[in-house]
């Protein structure tokens, strides 16, 4: 707790000192020149003419009056801006500590011609445009030679964790935009690791939709939460990039550059990268982990997994290299094109030790203690092209393909002991060992085409698409996994020895033809109407052979575990939707009705040698209702509601009624009888954004309600051994809230401009879930309590401090284990601290503390975590560095977590890298307003904003 009461008096010194600042200011009145009417809302901004930041920021208010306090000496520039009239501008010379200046009366003139050569005026920092929130880039500062992820790290609302995944509102981002255009297949890695932050000039956040949800204005439920980077005018054309090497004590090493050519539309970037020490600068895509082979640790899916400290990236030793090429342009004005070609290949090697209790409900319970070692290894390779041709102004084609293959291979070593326990006695029951292999490969190719017509009747489309789909897998694999049985007298009753080979080959052939027609029915109202055909067939042929000891080879078809499994499924869906769209409001409401047949076929070996087979056919007609209110009651507030109810069906996996051995003490098995799940989503988000106080607000409430959802029902195959097989059954909901409070402040010191951030973010989640175990219904509650500080405080060439808190509280109740409730606190403090000295050197420190509470005996571990740099800035622009590295000085990584599901209660201890040193040299290179690409007197091409 010292370290959070030294963060807590550092926040208070320096909030402290920002408001004991002199009270120099600025105040007067702005009115339009001719009818001397009030301008509220206009806009007032003081800026250093020298690099354009801002110091000074205010909005008139509804009679006009503004006031910007707290400024220090110097010469600036005074401007006022309001749409429609030409700006004002005023230099102001500030050399008192006392500076009182009042503008009485502002005149604006109305805006007949721009005034040329005028100071660009900044916008606000954070403005909220109907469902998108942008942040002004800079307004947030960063250090020298930082990237777009450093910078998504200061906004309010926006979290990057250490692997570099994005979240926003507790929102994955799944999607990163550069001006609104696809970047290496919207990997968000790719873009926020290898751009550099001063290139940015606003960031965007955002629900992106399905191209034909653009188009027709109609919501269809796409929806998936999207950043858009918006590059600076004078960024679009240029030659810009990265390079870095770094080599280390216990044989670190790490490399990685960056080459990009911007010419307006016409964009080509090129990098690559490679490293032992856990950086994955790129977001795994594993195919066929899921798929062929056999696996020897299986993970309940009703479970919550907490706590820990290292990144999933960081787990045991992963060595990686990706190369990569991103291309686009525009073609003649007609055709946008882009497309990408990415290769990676990760090498992992992992220990870990974990301690579980199994509790099934009763007076018995057994605890199992386990170790196992693993390695892996995967290349992937992911191709895709996006090209739109506007045909011309009423008729446009999008077209977007891609491919992606995997290979893979793995292994893993694992021992376990279990140990049975009720009130009277306390034995060894099981003790086993396993051995897995597995090789895998798989592609898919999936394909969207889109053709779109407007009519000359304003509000009257036609849309008609065909999405299709190919995945195919290809895996086989070894398991061998002897186990021993004891009673209570310590007597072996059965020893069950597992020698199988496995090959498995999964096929699926997915499309999907809709079309949709929109028709408005006056100025406010659309209605559109909407069909959809889906055709998808997939298989899966799964076969296993058992070890014979009298010839020595795997030649005896495993009957239980052999089978071959065909599922067809078609569905016609036909809906409608209304939009009306007023000044301040729109709101959509409709539905659709959608018939689905699903058609099973499996066929297995018999003991006898002869196959068996039988067919099981379903039908369904499900009602699909939507409705969203989207309110904008004033600039800079948003109002969204949106509730949606949607299906999914079964995978052929959960389908699929044969055995899985391949885990000896927990044996799965499909259910060709499952239904399609049917969920209800609500969303309430709020926004608002106070210019007066700099306040930002957003909260976020939702709920989901499940029926038929596909749940894992667990019996008792034989003593110590269970039996798993999905099942449909209702009960199931959810509840969760987060809201951000951020606020950015501007104040100043010592005559620096030092912007002050304070962000606070609030969560809660409460669900339900189901589950039948030992045929017995049984519901499970879940509950987590979430706080976030977050603290940003920045002066020019001087200092960046970031200081950060995290409470989480976790509470999970199993009716099976006798409704015990499990509580479990993980807590997160640090701080990142650079420092420059002669605005060359900087001095770096980040230091984390973890504390993990309420697990069971040896994993209740207070974790710190300290990394420090010193580096030099090079060069006459400073786009070189040298730096040395010290990456967990005190030698005390680990990586702690715990799951928690209505079978067991799970703490595991993995394996992390250690301390290690590194000396790394990087360069920025920046050329803008050249392209290397280019030819002298060719046609400028010009560029559009997102």
């Amino acid at each position: 707790m010292a370290f959070m009461r030294i963060i807590t008096l550092l926040i208070l010194f320096i909030l402290t000192a920002q408001f004991v600042t002199a009270q120099n200011k600025v105040s007067g009145k702005i009115v339009d020149a001719q009818n001397r009417l009030p301008l509220p809302d206009a806009t007032v901004t003081i800026i250093n003419p020298v690099d354009s930041a801002a110091i000074g920021f205010a909005v008139a208010d509804k009679t006009g009056l503004f006031e910007i306090k707290n400024l220090i000496k110097g010469n600036f520039v005074l401007g006022i801006t309001f749409t429609g009239y030409a700006p004002y501008t005023k230099h102001l010379n500030i050399t008192q500590s006392q500076f009182v200046m009042d503008l009485d009366t502002v005149f604006m003139q109305l805006d007949t011609s721009l005034l040329m050569g005028a100071v660009i005026v900044q916008a606000p920092p954070i403005q909220i445009k109907k469902d998108t929130i942008e942040f002004k880039a800079s307004a947030f500062k960063t250090k020298p030679n930082a990237t777009v992820e450093d910078l998504l790290k200061k906004l309010p609302g926006v979290e990057v964790d250490k692997d570099g995944n994005i979240t926003s509102q507790g929102e994955e981002i799944t999607k990163v935009y550069v001006d609104g255009k696809e970047f290496f297949l919207n990997d968000p890695k790719l873009a926020t690791k290898n751009l550099s932050s001063d290139m940015v000039e606003a960031v965007q956040v955002f629900d992106d939709m399905s191209e034909q949800a653009k188009f027709t204005k109609i919501d269809d439920g796409s929806r998936k939460r999207t950043i858009n980077i918006k590059l600076k005018k004078d960024k679009k054309k240029g030659v810009f990039g990265r390079t870095s090497a770094s080599v280390g004590t216990e044989g670190r090493y790490e490399g990685s550059g960056s080459f990009n050519t911007f010419n307006n539309t016409r964009q080509i970037s090129i990098l690559g990268g490679a490293n032992n020490i856990n950086k994955l600068g790129f977001t795994s895509n594993d195919l066929v982990s899921s798929m062929g082979g056999m696996g020897s640790v299986r993970r309940g899916n009703n479970g919550r997994s907490s706590g820990g400290n290292a990144p999933a990236a960081a787990n045991g030793n992963t060595k990686s290299w990706s190369a990569g090429i991103n291309f686009r342009d525009e073609w003649g004005g007609k055709i946008n094109v882009s497309g990408s070609y990415f290769v990676a290949r990760t090498d992992n090697s992992n220990f870990s030790q974990s301690y579980r209790q199994n509790m099934f409900g009763g007076d018995s319970s057994s605890y199992v203690n386990s170790t196992s070692t693993s390695g892996n290894n995967n290349i992937n390779h992911r191709l895709g092209f996006r090209m739109e041709y506007l045909i011309d102004s009423m008729n446009s084609v999008l077209i977007t393909p891609s491919l992606n293959y995997q290979t893979g291979t793995s292994n893993s070593d694992a021992i376990s002991t279990t140990r049975a326990t009720n009130a009277r006695l306390n034995y060894k029951a099981i003790d086993g060992s396993s051995h897995t292999s597995n090789n895998r490969d798989g592609g898919s190719f999936t394909d969207d085409l889109l053709f779109r017509h407007r009519f000359h009747k304003p509000g009257r489309t036609f849309t008609l698409g065909w999405t299709t789909a190919v995945n195919n897998s290809n895996g086989n694999g070894f398991n061998f996994s002897p186990y021993h049985f004891f009673d209570s007298t310590n007597t072996e009753y059965r020893f069950d020895n597992r020698q199988q080979i496995n090959d498995h080959t999964t096929r699926a052939f997915n499309n999907t033809v809709s079309s949709s027609v929109t028709e408005m029915i006056d100025s406010s109202m659309v209605w559109e109407l909407n069909y959809a055909y889906t055709i998808n067939k997939s298989n899966s042929d799964r076969n296993v052979f058992n070890y014979d000891t009298v010839n020595a080879l795997f030649d005896l078809v495993d009957t239980a575990q052999t089978n071959y499994f065909e599922n067809l499924f078609t569905a016609n869906r036909l809906g409608t939707n209304f939009r009306v769209k007023k000044q301040k409001f729109d709101y959509q409401f409709g539905g659709a009705v959608n018939f689905a047949t699903m058609q099973n076929f499996t066929s297995r070996a018999t003991s006898s040698g002869k196959d068996s087979s039988f067919t099981m056919r379903q039908s369904y007609t499900n009602f699909f209702p939507n409705a969203s209110f989207n309110f904008n009651p004033a600039p800079r507030k948003n109002l969204r509601f949106n509730y949606r109810g949607s299906t999914r069906a079964p995978s052929v996996s959960q389908l699929q009624n044969v055995r899985d051995e391949s885990n000896r003490l927990n044996i799965r098995t499909g259910n060709p009888n499952l239904k399609q799940e049917f969920t209800h989503n609500f969303n309430l988000t709020y926004s608002t954004f106070n210019l007066t106080n700099f306040l930002y607000l957003n909260m976020n409430a939702g709920a989901s309600i499940i029926n038929n959802r596909i749940v894992n029902t667990t019996s008792k195959e034989s003593e110590g051994v269970l039996l798993t097989r999905p099942d449909n059954l209702n009960g199931s909901q959810s509840f969760n809230f987060s809201g951000t409070v951020g606020i950015p402040l501007k104040k100043v010191t010592t005559g620096r401009r030092s912007p002050v951030n304070l962000n606070l973010t609030s969560s809660a989640r409460y669900g339900r879930d189901v589950s039948k175990i030992m045929d017995t219904v049984r519901f499970n509650y879940t509950s987590t309590l979430g706080q976030r500080i977050s603290f940003n405080y920045f002066i020019q060439d001087k200092l960046d401090l970031q200081a950060n808190a995290n409470f989480n509280y976790n509470n999970a109740n199993y009716t099976a284990q006798g409704a015990q409730d499990y509580k479990y606190f993980d807590q997160h403090y640090s701080i990142d601290v650079t420092y420059t000295i002669f605005k060359r050197i900087m001095f770096n420190n980040d230091f984390d503390y973890y504390v993990n509470t309420g697990r069971a005996q040896g994993f209740n571990q207070a974790i710190p975590m300290w990394n420090a740099y010193i580096s030099c800035l090079l060069f006459k622009k400073q786009n070189g560095e040298i730096r040395i590295s010290g990456i967990d000085l005190l030698n005390q990584n680990k990586s702690i977590n715990r799951t928690v599901n209505e079978l067991y209660v799970e703490d595991t201890y993995t394996r992390v890298l250690q301390r290690f040193f590194l000396v790394s040299f990087m360069y920025n290179f920046k050329n803008f307003g050249k392209d290397m690409f280019s030819n002298r007197g060719s046609r400028q091409r010009t560029g559009k904003n997102y």
